[in-house]
């Protein structure tokens, strides 16, 4: 399949490189100053396992003209911008499918308002990573001879179709783990639900995912804000859909709370899979926060503790830190 990765930020330039090595006809989409650089340097990503820099000449554009053709468009930006290039992949009657990777809370209806219902899919990738100083640190695996990490895929009907099963088939040639989901909306739903609390308290500790770790009322205020996310899902009507890691938040016991997220927080694999991605996460997750609101106003559900904790993105860090002082 001819694929175009549109957007190069860290999980662009990780997917064009993988599928770049595995001997795929792959392109990635970059604009200035991002495309200069991977002009003259290439994509270049350390191994956040292992340290290894792995360096590749993927091809690049800085543009998808109306006649350009691809069998696969897959969209890794922060969700507005998802939103903000929709119209101009509907200008382009050429492409195939596109995929839209990345958190979501509407599910298909945005999406769905500028491009036809056959050409769209929603997917996740199951990877974290971020920008340590000039380094674009990625971490795809929890051991160095395991699968490169792993992308959640689904249909607007859940079906499972032929095209399906291709891009299925692509990732997996590059080593990435595909999991074919019947109910793709009510994972990113629930995705959601416990990213939004993580990436807040990360965010109102200053960046600081150690800092988390070791602040157990922060942990207590955590666990509360998934399961009013977790409850507001339930009303909805996306009870079927609660991933089994869901029902931590809700069987473990309190005192174990603070044990259980302070060893999870505290590890070096979740620095760079929450840490340095929560860091970049702000506007997305506000954007999104304010949707999901929606929605729980609509059922008739209060979130106090979720919303007190995404107010800490809002504020100013000098702010957050006045706060925790008094």
């Amino acid at each position: 399949m001819k694929t175009l990765i549109y957007g190069a930020g860290p999980i662009g330039q990780w997917l064009a490189l993988r599928l770049h090595q595995a001997g795929t006809d792959v392109t990635l989409l970059a604009r200035n100053p991002t495309f200069e650089t991977l002009e003259r340097d290439g994509v270049v990503i350390v191994d956040g396992l292992t340290g290894e820099r792995m360096a590749a000449q993927v091809p690049l554009v800085d543009h998808l003209g109306p006649k350009d053709r691809y069998d696969l468009v897959v969209v890794t930006m922060q969700r507005q911008n998802r939103l903000a290039v929709c119209p101009v992949l509907a200008r382009n009657p050429h492409l195939q499918n596109i995929l839209f990777l990345g958190n979501d809370v509407a599910g298909f209806r945005r999406y769905l308002d500028h491009l036809p219902e056959k050409k769209v899919l929603l997917g996740f990738p199951g990877v974290g990573g971020g920008w340590r100083g000039e380094d674009l640190v990625v971490m795809d695996r929890e051991d160095p001879d395991g699968s490169l990490g792993e992308i959640f895929i689904g249909e607007i009907d859940g079906i499972k179709r032929m095209r399906t099963w291709l891009i299925g088939k692509l990732f997996e040639a590059a080593g990435i783990r595909v999991h074919h989901e019947r109910d793709i909306d009510g994972w990113l739903k629930y995705h959601f639900a416990f990213m939004a609390p993580t990436a807040a308290a990360v965010l109102e500790k200053g960046g600081d995912l150690r800092a988390v770790a070791g602040d157990p009322e922060l942990i207590h205020r955590y666990c509360r804000a998934c399961r009013e996310a977790g409850d507001v899902l339930r009303k909805v009507g996306y009870h079927r859909r609660q991933p089994g890691i869901f029902n931590l938040y809700y069987w473990l016991p309190r005192w174990l709370e603070p044990k259980v997220f302070g060893k999870l927080f505290g590890s070096a694999n979740s620095e760079i899979r929450f840490g340095l991605h929560a860091r970049t996460v702000g506007p997305e997750l506000l954007d999104l926060a304010d949707e999901f609101k929606t929605m729980a106003m609509l059922v008739g559900m209060k979130t106090p503790t979720f919303d007190d904790l995404l107010e800490s993105v809002r504020r100013p860090p000098a702010e957050v830190e006045r706060k925790e002082v008094a």
